[in-house]
């Protein structure tokens, strides 16, 4: 018995670390709904959050927000063990997935990823209706209304976004909606790119745009292929600005937008 007591303590430690999440409440298993959720939800009325916004690496909510629920996870199995009132969920769950969950007569709606402002603002506008939260969806909406208000810039500026991983947003985007709105030509087209490609640094060190945001770290192997990246462009010397742009900005829409347009305008 002395020897199982401690094992005992730990497992009943360990249950307390991970408050179960109680049935009948609205939840969410994906960090961009998550995001809107700490910024219109009332007090309580959240049961879950994703996995991914416990994690400062992937988060978009703020972490306090978000570690002050339980996680949940994308399988079938955990979302039904929830027993949700309603499910807001995102392309990150697979189609069976969700075709299951409706089958197990769990409530849901889903979310894409928004390619503009306004996907954006009409999936705030949906997320705030389905938790009856209508008047705090509306000025959400018209915070980043405001940040993303569209502006001209004196001196035309080609820009680009590149992400870790060697991504670079082109036409179709969000990113680009956002470069747009604040007063940059993307210069992803003057290097023959599609919606999302991998950019060569030799073709921009050929062909500069004037202003890269991009990350000034990374995880593992993006963090290592970054670090190479930013030595090769430092020979550009004073012809393109590089300016630092978290890529957890650009993760999602929803509150996002208004830090990533804060930073986007700054630079100019």
């Amino acid at each position: 018995m002395r020897r199982i007591w401690p094992v005992l303590m730990f497992l009943l430690a360990s249950c307390a670390a991970e408050p179960r999440i109680a049935p009948g409440q609205i939840v969410s298993n994906t960090p961009c709904v998550d995001a809107v959720l700490a910024e219109i939800a009332a007090p309580g009325q959240i049961g879950a959050v994703s996995i991914w916004s416990h994690d400062p690496a992937s988060a978009s909510a703020p972490l306090d927000w978000a570690r002050a629920h339980p996680a949940l996870g994308l399988t079938a199995e955990e979302v039904i063990a929830a027993q949700p009132k309603l499910l807001l969920t995102g392309n990150l769950a697979a189609g069976g997935t969700n075709a299951a969950l409706r089958a197990a007569g769990v409530p849901l709606r889903t979310y894409g990823v928004p390619l503009n402002v306004a996907d954006s603002i009409s999936q705030i506008r949906d997320i705030a209706a389905a938790i009856g939260r209508q008047p705090q969806g509306e000025d959400l909406a018209k915070a980043i209304e405001q940040a993303a208000k569209p502006r001209t810039l004196p001196r035309p500026m080609s820009a680009i976004i590149w992400q870790s991983g060697g991504f670079v947003p082109g036409k179709g985007t969000l990113q680009d909606d956002l470069l747009a709105r604040a007063g940059y030509r993307n210069a992803s087209a003057l290097y023959g790119l599609k919606q999302w490609d991998i950019l060569p640094v030799e073709q921009v060190l050929a062909n500069p745009p004037d202003l890269i945001f991009m990350p000034e770290s990374a995880t593992g192997s993006d963090n290592r292929e970054l670090a190479s990246r930013r030595k090769l462009l430092a020979r550009l010397g004073n012809r393109t600005r590089i300016i630092a742009f978290p890529d957890k900005l650009m993760f999602c829409g929803g509150p996002s937008i208004i830090a990533a347009m804060h930073r986007l305008k700054a630079a100019a």
